[in-house]
C-alpha cells in the first residue's frame, strides 16, 4: 500500500505504473477515458501519463485506443533473469512434471495474490488456459495461495486476511475467518495444501511451500492442477512427495 505522506516517493511515477496496470486480458485495448476511470484519475492527467508511456515505447495507439507493446516485458526482465527462471527453475519444473505426469507451476506472493512466475506445460495432460507465467490467482481458494499463506509470519498473514472479503467467497470455500485459519493451520501441520473445486469447478489442486533456505521464509509454492476425482489417496501422497522434492530443489536456487 502506497504511503502518500512519504516525502521521498513520486506520486506521478506511481500513477504511471497504475496506468500500465490498467491493461489486462479483459481490457487489452482501451481509451484514455477508460483508463482514467479504471485508475481513478482525471482525464487530463491520464492523457499526459499515457502520452509519456507511448513516447517511451510502452504503449501504442490505434484510432484512439491504446495497447501495451512488447517493450513492457523489459520491466520483468531483471526479475526473470536475476532468479534464473528460464535457465534454472524451468528445467527443475520440467523434470518434476515428467516424473509426476502433470503440468507443474511455481507461484510467488505479490500483494494479496499469487502470481505464476514459472510453468511447465505437458501437452498431453489436463491444464487450464488461465495458467501461464504472469497469471494472478487469489490466495484463499487456491492450493498455491494457501500453501503460501499458511507459512507466512503471523503479522503478514493477518495483514492479508484483514483485506479479505470472506462474505464473497464461494460456497465451496471457508466463509469466515476462524474456519479459514483452521484450514491454514491444517496446511501448516501437514506441509501441503489441497483444494477441490473451490477456485474452478471440477478442478482440484495440490501445492507445497517453497522456502528461502537462508531465512527460512516462505517465498512461493509449487503446485499442480488436475481433474477432481482423478487421483486416489496413494497417487496424491506420491505426488506430494515429488512436489516437496521439487520445492526443495527450487529453494536451493535462491
Amino acid at each position: 500500500m502506497l504511503n502518500e505522506h512519504d516525502k521521498e516517493i513520486s506520486l506521478t511515477f506511481a500513477k504511471g505504473l497504475n496506468v500500465l496496470l490498467a491493461f489486462d486480458a479483459r481490457d487489452r485495448s482501451i481509451t484514455v477515458s477508460e483508463i482514467a476511470e479504471k485508475v481513478n484519475l482525471n482525464r487530463a492527467v491520464t492523457r499526459r501519463l499515457v502520452r509519456t508511456l507511448e513516447q517511451l515505447g510502452y504503449l501504442t495507439c490505434d484510432r484512439g485506443r491504446y495497447e501495451l507493446t512488447p517493450h513492457v516485458l523489459r520491466l520483468s526482465q531483471g526479475f526473470i533473469e536475476g532468479r534464473g527462471i528460464a535457465q534454472i527453475i524451468q528445467p527443475i519444473l520440467r523434470l518434476a512434471a515428467e516424473e509426476i505426469g502433470q503440468s507443474v507451476s511455481f507461484a510467488m506472493l505479490d500483494d494479496s495474490d499469487a502470481v505464476y512466475v514459472a510453468h511447465t506445460f505437458l501437452p498431453s495432460q489436463f491444464t487450464l488456459n488461465r495458467v501461464a507465467i504472469g497469471t494472478r490467482v487469489p490466495l484463499a481458494p487456491t492450493a498455491a495461495g494457501r500453501a503460501i499463506l499458511a507459512f507466512l509470519d503471523e503479522a503478514r498473514r493477518n495483514q492479508i486476511l484483514d483485506g479479505m472479503d470472506f462474505a464473497a467467497f464461494t460456497d465451496r470455500t471457508q466463509t469466515d475467518r476462524a474456519r479459514f485459519l483452521d484450514a491454514l493451520h491444517e496446511v501448516r501441520a501437514q506441509g501441503f495444501a489441497q483444494t477441490d473445486s473451490e477456485y474452478v469447478t471440477d478442478v482440484a489442486s495440490l501445492a507445497v511451500p517453497v522456502f528461502n533456505p537462508g531465512l527460512n521464509m516462505v517465498i512461493g509454492a509449487i503446485s499442480i492442477i488436475f481433474e477432481q476425482g482423478r487421483l486416489d489417496a496413494q497417487e496424491r501422497a506420491d505426488i506430494i512427495t515429488r512436489l516437496k522434492s521439487c520445492a526443495a530443489h527450487v529453494s536451493s536456487t535462491f
